[in-house]
């Protein structure tokens, strides 16, 4: 469950996280804490941090992204969005359940479906993840098409 991947925060930290969702800023210091350690890249994160930060930044800046771009097909973002309904079981490991992509040329595939959602993906998703996991220098694990979406 949620909660107990928490257990081993303090109260102060652990009532910081629940009010910080839907905060904007990736960076949330409350009573000199900084909720996940968004100054960690994600490569070196513990898997606490990694929760931490994914529930603090990652989701409710994604789920904005997502929403303003069409409310009516994202308006239910969330974990399970990307992580799919059995998160808890796979231990949130990507990627999961969105829909397979060609290998070769995945973008130019999803623009035959559906061209806007693929410049959005190319020119939003990916970006804002990348910079959000700290990947934009290009060093280490690089954010692409793959990083959420099974390859075909």
């Amino acid at each position: 469950m949620f909660f107990s991947r928490f257990s081993g925060y303090s109260s102060l930290a652990f009532a910081a996280l629940l009010g910080s969702v839907g905060c904007t800023e990736a960076k949330l210091p409350v009573g000199g804490l900084a909720i996940g350690a968004p100054e960690v890249p994600w490569k070196d994160k513990t898997h606490e941090e990694r929760q931490a930060y994914m529930a603090s930044a990652v989701e409710p800046t994604m789920r904005r992204l997502f929403t303003t771009f069409n409310k009516k097909s994202y308006g239910g973002f969330g974990c399970d969005t990307c992580h799919g309904k059995d998160m808890d079981i796979v231990d949130f490991k990507m990627p999961n359940s969105l829909y397979a992509l060609p290998e070769k040329d995945p973008v130019a595939e999803a623009q035959t479906v559906d061209e806007d959602t693929a410049k959005f993906m190319v020119e939003k998703v990916v970006p804002m993840f990348s910079n959000l996991l700290h990947q934009t220098t290009g060093k280490g694990t690089k954010v692409d098409c793959f990083t959420c979406h099974q390859k075909e």
